[in-house]
């Protein structure tokens, strides 16, 4: 047999693979669903939360009779945000345990590798949390970012955000050593520069984990900014801003989504008054909205002993996010498989899981995939008043105006 007829039968059986894995039909009694988050380190409180968000919808969803008759089962995984933990994971999530979909609940180093994975599983993969830019840009048909919003967009509403409401001239930045927190910050830095002519006068970083910032903060103390702007985890953020009051800074400080937590308000205590942070879903914890209590009132009862910081965002992301992966199996009909259901992905249009799951509550954006597979681009801001989030109503949220790819334009 020549060379060019085993390259040529090499060739038909990889192809064969590829659309036996994204033709795969679901088992006829359940939906598995692989999940991934860090469950232990510094960033539990991500996994962890995006973890039980997801059960809570995949309880409403089986308690409502599942999906078009099968119940949804998920198997999680501790990907401890290492990228190298990741992909072990999803490796063994797609080789091993064969799971029909993906969901995301880490941070964005990981999600990049996990979403890479299931690309070339031909995996549906749905990022419910991670953030990074890198994530969407592998331009894959498989992946979808959900309740979360991709750093550009952040990065927009932001700059603006503090070019025009804040109207600030000289800042200084924090932010942590992480994907999320360092692409963000930097995304910011250039735009508020090119766009404002706001000056930048030092940039501090510090490690995940990290407790005391004295060196980061007395750098930023000389420069004698007009504002602070902290990226990073909620913990350690609260932690800086902390000691910047003990260090006698009073610079006012401008945080991002990553501070909107309760957690933030108890570490930072009451350095965290006047602090103000920006925020993706649309109610934060103790709103007195209907969705909201009602949401907070299921997670107590599912989740009696949680902690004081839950439940998070990240909880409430993955809750959406569950719900719109279902909404997704759902319409790709009773003999699904996974590139059905990717399309079906792709009629969702400002949807709201109460449309169509009457025991759901509505408590993300809504998520559109119709245009990209970046679901939500919606932002809107918060300043601590009295020891709680209030809503900045005197800020009309920016349209963000970055670019995505077409869904036409994705490769499968």
């Amino acid at each position: 047999m020549n060379i060019r007829s085993i390259f040529g039968k090499l060739a038909m059986v990889l192809a064969t693979g590829l659309v036996a894995a994204s033709s795969a039909i679901a088992a006829d009694d359940e939906i598995l669903i692989g999940y991934h988050g860090p469950m232990t380190g510094p960033a539990s409180w991500v996994g962890l939360g995006g973890r039980d968000g997801a059960l809570m919808a995949i309880g409403e969803i089986n308690a409502a009779g599942g999906v078009n008759g099968r119940k949804i089962k998920m198997i999680s995984y501790d990907d401890a945000a290492k990228p190298s933990e990741a992909e072990a994971v999803a490796k063994k999530m797609i080789e091993s345990d064969k799971v029909f979909a993906i969901l995301g609940g880490g941070v964005s180093n990981v999600g990049i590798v996990v979403g890479e994975e299931a690309h070339r599983a031909k995996v549906p993969y749905m990022n419910g949390s991670a953030a990074s830019p890198k994530i969407i840009d592998a331009q894959s048909r498989w992946v979808f970012s959900g309740a979360t919003i991709d750093v550009r967009d952040i990065a927009q509403n932001d700059a603006i955000f503090i070019g025009e409401y804040l109207k600030v001239k000289k800042v200084a930045v924090m932010n942590g050593a992480d994907e999320f927190s360092q692409s963000l910050a930097d995304s910011v830095i250039k735009i508020i520069k090119e766009k404002y002519g706001i000056e930048v006068l030092t940039q501090q970083k510090y490690n995940p984990g990290e407790t005391d910032f004295s060196s980061q903060l007395l750098a930023v103390k000389q420069t004698n900014p007009d504002y602070i702007l902290m990226y990073g985890f909620y913990v350690e953020a609260a932690r800086a801003i902390r000691q910047s009051r003990e260090l006698g800074i009073k610079t006012p400080f401008k945080g991002d989504t990553s501070m909107m937590n309760s957690g933030f308000l108890t570490v930072a205590g009451p350095a965290a008054e006047g602090v103000i942070v920006e925020y993706v879903p649309p109610y934060f914890n103790g709103n007195k909205v209907k969705d909201m209590v009602e949401f907070e009132a299921r997670f107590k009862k599912m989740f009696p002993s949680y902690p004081v910081d839950r439940p998070n965002y990240v909880d409430v992301y993955n809750y959406g996010t569950m719900y719109a992966l279902a909404e997704g199996m759902k319409r790709a009909g009773k003999d699904m498989t996974r590139k059905g259901v990717v399309e079906a992905l792709e009629t969702l249009k400002e949807y709201k899981a109460s449309d169509t799951w009457p025991n759901a509550v509505s408590v993300i954006q809504p998520l559109t995939f119709t245009e990209s597979h970046n679901g939500n681009r919606r932002l809107s801001f918060f300043r601590v008043t009295g020891g709680s989030f209030q809503p900045i109503v005197d800020f009309k949220t920016p349209v963000p105006t970055t670019k995505f790819p077409q869904n036409a334009t994705l490769k499968w």
